[in-house]
């Protein structure tokens, strides 16, 4: 979804057309249309919201759950309070919304293999499918998933939250090879000769050692082995004391697991200072929660053990980077510390296991790949994700899917839209500008439940529990609205200058000419305006007269007589109970988006009663637009009262439920 609109520089007035991206929305490697998807939440509207996902990302409910979260530091609300919990929404849209149907593409006479089922693999397969290329996957692990699956643990990333997502790509119709290791149970060559295209896609299945004395003993262990066991629901004999050597967040998913496989002591060890440490703020923070102790700049020197291990020694270490920011660790060896231990886990990083594969490597041990079309040096074979890249986050490996599923598509059909469209460059928006943060109410993030510590660590039951629908809504209101407020249709506009006289946060200016454009800065897309404006000339993205009109026949359409419409506040903090046997509910994110135009329809449609459920004053999102509600409801009231409809429109605020008494 791409949302176009005009930008002004206010120094000049020349307008110019662009896509301008939202903060959030920019920081993300795919680009989702954060904004769209967090309105269509805030009014209930799940299914809607997890479509708007799915056209950039079709791992929704893997990323709502371990996506390291770079859309939430563009948020503009991280200069007023607490960031949007743009992830936690998003699992919210995949746990309650509906995963649509699809319609398989008619096929294409290509066909793709991919090699991995990783996020990068995942993502390209779903894309050419889309295309109606013929997808086959090949894993070599009994089910799909790759690392999401045998390197998170269950305890952040449940079987059944990846399944959905998998399930979605493959009812596009991509087929599916488990058990399959290409280079050994099928060569490379033989599936280039049998496909149009091969992309290999799969991921650093090996973990990295250190060359130190006792890393040979059977107590000293790889990562990614272990994490694997316990994806395998396998009880790893770890004994009392672990110490896990990294600073990533691996490493931390490494100590958190430990604590469930029964140790009672996990030290984490780490070259790092705390400022360095590659491992996510709050990664660290909920291992630090459950017990899980964290010692910065140390180097492991040797595991110490005589036939077992029984501890680490470590050396202090002085830096870890040089002046040009290279990895080059030195160490004062005259500061020495022994960690006891029964299990050494190293979690220093991953390597690419591809060697039976026969392609041309770097020295890092990485396929060689044209950066631009992503081609090895086998011919019809492709490579992409952390098997190229080394380590990254999962929305990157998503990205680099997108990627080499464009190149391929380009490269087969000579159709380079897809690659055209990743490579557009796009406006960002500014910060909040003073007229309107002045105006916003602070309101802090809603934190998400979580299990108790002693409960979290006593299983791999999942710690986060997820937003309810409600929560989910409450969050996704506090959202700014970025790049989704008003623009002006000129061909509609009788330059009456209402947008400017109802607009709380002073975004309309007069342009010359006598038009209005919209500070897309300092507009919070209220719909204050759109409402309001006579000639209906002012449009807001997901928001418009046509729109409200469809979500008013879908509430009533198979409904007669009689039934009650509720008109729902979205920062309503209780929402009463209506009496009726028939009463149906729209959320919107502010009265202001409801016009009068749309109640009149509305009691057209069949609805006997009309019934505004506001908010309160405490939880509202836009304060200083309450006179304007107030005063339409006014108005309603006073052109159904010319009709002899009054009886037929109720407003409530907030839990009043008194002027319900007579419905």
């Amino acid at each position: 979804m791409h949302s176009t609109r005009t930008t002004h520089d206010t120094r000049t007035g020349d307008e110019r057309e662009s896509r301008l991206f939202a903060p959030c929305r920019a920081a993300c490697p795919v680009h989702i249309d954060v904004p769209g998807y967090l309105t269509a939440v805030a009014e209930g509207r799940f299914t809607d919201a997890l479509e708007i996902v799915l056209e950039r990302n079709p791992l929704p409910s893997v990323c709502g759950r371990v996506c390291l979260r770079p859309c939430e530091e563009g948020c503009r609300r991280c200069l007023l309070d607490d960031p949007v919990a743009v992830a936690h929404i998003k699992r919210a849209a995949a746990d309650f919304g509906s995963y649509p149907t699809q319609q398989k593409a008619r096929p294409r006479p290509e066909t793709v293999a991919v090699v991995g089922s990783g996020p990068a693999g995942l993502t390209a397969s779903a894309d050419l499918a889309e295309l109606g290329f013929q997808v086959t996957i090949y894993e070599q692990k009994p089910e799909l998933g790759g690392m999401l699956r045998y390197g998170i643990p269950d305890y952040r990333l449940p079987d059944y939250a990846l399944d959905r997502d998998i399930d979605y790509i493959l009812s596009r119709g991509v087929e599916a090879v488990t058990d399959a290791r290409v280079g050994a149970d099928i060569t490379l060559d033989e599936l280039a000769d049998a496909n149009d295209a091969v992309l290999v896609t799969a991921g650093l299945q090996a973990s990295r050692s250190l060359p130190i004395e006792g890393a040979d003993l059977p107590e000293a262990i790889m990562a990614l082995p272990f994490l694997e066991a316990c994806a395998r629901g396998e009880d790893v004999e770890v004994g009392k004391r672990v110490v896990v050597v990294g600073g990533g967040n691996v490493a931390m998913d490494v100590a958190r697991a430990a604590r469930r496989q029964g140790a009672e002591q996990v030290h984490v060890v780490c070259l790092e200072d705390e400022e360095e440490m590659p491992a996510s703020d709050f990664e660290v923070e909920e291992a630090r929660q459950e017990g899980v102790h964290v010692h910065c700049s140390w180097g492991p020197a040797q595991v110490v053990g005589d036939g077992t291990v029984c501890g680490l020694e470590a050396v202090r270490c002085t830096s870890v980077f040089d002046h040009e920011k290279r990895f080059a660790p030195k160490f004062d060896e005259s500061v020495v510390q022994e960690f006891e231990a029964d299990t050494v886990i190293f979690a220093i990083g991953q390597a690419p296991d591809i060697g039976d594969l026969g392609l041309e490597c770097t020295e890092r041990g990485v396929p060689e790949v044209d950066p631009t079309t992503l081609r090895t040096g086998t011919d019809k074979v492709y490579a992409a994700g952390d098997v190229v890249s080394g380590p990254t986050m999962i929305i990157d490996a998503i990205a680099a899917g997108h990627r080499a599923a464009a190149s391929i598509a380009r490269d087969l059909t000579g159709d380079g839209r897809m690659l055209a469209d990743l490579d557009e460059e796009n406006a960002v928006l500014g910060e909040v500008p003073e007229t309107m943060s002045s105006k916003l109410e602070t309101r802090r993030r809603l934190q998400m439940e979580r299990l108790e510590i002693w409960e979290a660590v006593g299983s791999f039951d999942e710690v986060e529990l997820g937003y309810t629908e409600y929560e989910a809504a409450r969050e996704a209101q506090r959202c700014l609205g970025c790049t989704t407020g008003a623009r002006l249709v000129k061909e509609k506009c009788a330059a009456c200058l209402t947008g400017m006289r109802v607009c709380p946060h002073g975004a309309p200016h007069i342009k010359v000419g006598g038009y209005v454009y919209f500070d897309a800065e300092a507009c919070n897309a209220c719909g204050a305006c759109a409402s309001e404006c006579p000639a209906q000339a002012i449009a807001i993205e997901g928001y418009s007269e046509e729109e409200m009109s469809r979500r008013i026949e879908r509430q009533l359409v198979h409904h007669g007589m009689g039934t009650t419409l509720v008109f729902a506040c979205g920062s309503a903090p209780v929402l009463p109970e209506i009496p009726g046997d028939d009463v149906r509910l729209l959320t919107t994110t502010c009265h202001l988006r409801v016009s009068e135009r749309a109640v009149l329809e509305a009691l057209r449609e069949g609805a006997s009663h009309v019934v505004f459920a506001g908010c309160v004053e405490a939880t509202c999102r836009f304060p200083y637009a309450r006179p304007i509600v107030t005063k339409r409801m006014k108005q309603i009231q006073a052109t159904l009262a010319e009709i002899g409809m009054e009886d037929s429109f109720v407003v409530i605020g907030g839990a009043d439920e008194e002027e319900l008494a007579h419905l």
